[in-house]
């Protein structure tokens, strides 16, 4: 067997692993989300357990998403690129109000849409939309308020010599980690891994924005205080021209 065919041997066996550990572990947490929606269903529970249900259904489906990134980045990593399809990221804008409420049932969230297109047509199938998704959810992490306002922008641009859209999420109320103020995101690679898992979602980002051709960073406001906000940019490839 040449050298190239053990890899690719590897890599397939890795793979079905990973493909393998995702189901069980995303199996056991189903499982518990449904043990929390039924304590949460329950009209008679008290305030403080109802609010601890809260805390740990977020906690559970964001574990679920981590679990959701490895399998998606080993998908998109073993992609032929020529297999990427336009994907509409609008209409998972258009539904992130509701899917954020899912993942954190503790927080009153809003996400306003400013001056919007009707379409924001990308290159990256599905794996735009769960990317789109986990910057959302990843903002909202960085907040500790219970009341949440995502604004979102679109705009045209160029990103090394490709027609794309940049999508930027900004919370003025959300916590840059210190780590991370005036670095690129890759410096997490540089982090002991006790501080740089607490990052996995934004890592996730950019390595998933890099595989479709764009690119992602996150950035402190322009703000005063101790908590001027945070925002988060996101570039993908814009399917076709106008």
């Amino acid at each position: 067997m040449t050298g190239k065919k053990a890899k690719q041997g590897r890599d397939d066996q890795f793979a079905f692993y990973m493909d393998l550990l995702g189901h069980d572990i995303l199996n056991n947490n189903q499982a518990v989300l449904g043990y929390l929606e039924l304590v949460l269903a329950t009209p008679s529970v008290d305030k403080t357990v109802r609010k601890y249900a809260e805390k740990a259904f977020s906690h559970v489906r964001t574990s679920t998403m981590l679990v959701e990134n490895v399998k998606r980045l080993m998908a998109t990593r073993m992609a032929d690129p020529d297999s990427l399809r336009p994907f509409d990221v609008m209409k998972t804008l258009q539904m992130s109000e509701k899917d954020l409420s899912r993942f954190f049932p503790d927080k009153r969230i809003r996400v306003k849409l400013n001056h919007m297109p009707k379409e924001i047509m990308v290159i990256g199938n599905s794996a735009a939309e769960d990317l789109v998704l986990n910057v959302l959810v990843n903002a909202v992490r960085l907040d500790a308020a219970e009341d949440i306002e995502l604004a979102v922008k679109v705009a045209g641009t160029e990103f090394r010599g490709r027609d794309c859209w940049k999508l930027t999420v900004e919370d003025t109320s959300a916590v840059l980690p210190p780590s991370l103020k005036d670095k690129d995101i890759k410096y997490v690679y540089l982090m002991d891994s006790s501080v740089a898992v607490k990052l996995s979602g934004l890592l996730f980002a950019k390595m998933i924005s890099e595989m479709l051709g764009g690119d992602f960073d996150a950035y402190e406001l322009p703000g005063k205080g101790d908590r001027p906000g945070a925002g988060f940019a996101l570039t993908l490839r814009r399917a076709g021209r106008p």
